[in-house]
């Protein structure tokens, strides 16, 4: 037994979850209740503020203070929220990368019957039941994972591809074989190894690491939602409407939920005019160290490996560059904008200092000379591409040379 491991299974000694009767959200019957205030940035690069009254299923949209046309609606943040890290509690991982908080019911016949943890009404959880297809998933927590997986970092034993389902133990011992149902109430998990059935106690299971070659991940052919809640839930959706105070969607795996608008983070459309930089291709990386020490980029990642930290928000999409560093992306003039928050992590980019610039086709068309550190903050860059080849980041070394130059860049996103 890797003695990592077995540290690790060791320190699952966690309080029981208590759940009530699962329920939607109602209109509260205050009339002092506030609907949330949401900044809604478009394709074509404008920024409404206000109260959105209707989300139609094509992703049109109406704010207090105008109109969003379909196609046009790129992101929508409410004010005041800042984007949380992943679960903390015990969630299921889709293997398209979403996470939704809840306990699983019982597993039967490929099916899992889960519990959703959700928004709050008065302090009130709502707690609808789903069932979600078990090859839907990548991987379990029956209880709150561990520090690192909150910033990102997969545990090495659910991190690789698998042929079998592993199941992690509270002491460590990691079992292995395909999981063939979880009794309801929770009893007793089956596992299928080598033709014997093995039977485990539920309650000592820490989490299950799904079969990665029966996995399929999720995702529907036209434009989609998908929502970020303060509770760290990640969840892609269709058929969107807001009905009150609440927002209903159609999950990717068939069931209907509503949540409270007022524990939506943010809420962004996929596979529209949109397309962030970190799902293409880099055709070129320069990198000159500064004493030797070579940094790769990272997608999706900071340069440290772990979540993507700026301005108080943990973003999940974004790059991560050091100083000296060039990444570049071919364009093919396909694109009309480019926009992205960029700044040093806020964790392990503490006291450093760069230039940072926006090139396309070699030629500056963001950024300046102006130092970017810690106490300068976040800066939101946009830049015309309209007919371009090539888009190439830049971080050039500051004033300190390359010490801590963590610089995150979130968000960042290509316009049709």
């Amino acid at each position: 037994m890797n003695p990592s491991l077995k540290f690790l299974g060791c320190c699952w000694f966690l309080a029981n979850v208590t759940c009530g009767d699962p329920t939607l959200p109602q209109e509260p019957s205050s009339p002092n209740v506030v609907s949330p205030v949401f900044t809604v940035r478009t394709a074509s690069g404008k920024r409404l503020s206000g109260v959105v009254t209707r989300l139609e299923t094509d992703f049109s949209a109406v704010l207090d203070v105008g109109p969003v046309a379909a196609g046009e609606l790129v992101a929508m943040q409410r004010q005041g929220a800042l984007l949380p890290p992943l679960p903390g509690e015990p969630h299921v991982v889709f293997a398209n990368g979403d996470r939704l908080t809840g306990e699983v019911l019982s597993i039967e016949s490929d099916r899992v019957k889960f519990r959703a943890w959700l928004s709050r009404d008065g302090g009130v959880l709502s707690m609808p039941e789903v069932t979600i297809p078990l090859p839907a998933l990548s991987l379990i927590w029956f209880r709150a994972p561990p520090v690192e997986s909150r910033d990102g970092q997969t545990p090495g034993w659910a991190g690789e591809r698998r042929r079998r389902d592993l199941v992690l133990m509270r002491n460590g011992d990691i079992r292995r074989g395909t999981v063939q149902k979880l009794d309801e109430p929770i009893g007793t998990l089956t596992l299928l190894d080598e033709g014997k059935e093995v039977r485990l106690d539920a309650g000592q299971v820490v989490a299950v690491a799904l079969n990665t070659d029966l996995s399929r991940s999720l995702r529907p052919r036209g434009v989609y939602g998908r929502m970020t809640l303060s509770n760290g839930t990640r969840l892609s959706f269709v058929e969107p409407s807001i009905h009150g105070l609440s927002l209903q969607v159609k999950t990717l795996f068939g069931a209907t939920v509503q949540v409270r608008l007022e524990e939506v983070a943010q809420l962004e459309t996929r596979q529209g005019r949109a397309i962030f930089l970190s799902d293409l291709k880099p055709v070129a990386y320069e990198h000159q160290p500064y004493l030797g020490i070579r940094w790769p980029y990272q997608l999706d990642r900071s340069v440290t490996g772990k979540s993507l930290r700026l301005g108080g928000h943990v973003y999940d999409k974004g790059i991560g560059m050091h100083s000296q560093g060039r990444l570049s992306f071919d364009l093919n003039g396909q694109y009309r904008r480019f926009e992205s928050w960029v700044g040093l992590d806020d964790l392990s980019g503490q006291g450093g200092r760069v230039v940072v610039r926006v090139l396309a086709d070699d030629q500056p068309i963001a950024g300046d000379n102006q130092e970017l550190s810690s106490a300068t903050g976040p800066r939101f860059i946009e830049a015309d591409v309209t007919g371009r080849k090539r888009l190439t980041l830049v971080v050039e070394f500051g004033a300190a040379g390359d010490v801590c130059d963590h610089v995150n860049w979130c968000e960042a996103r290509l316009i049709r």
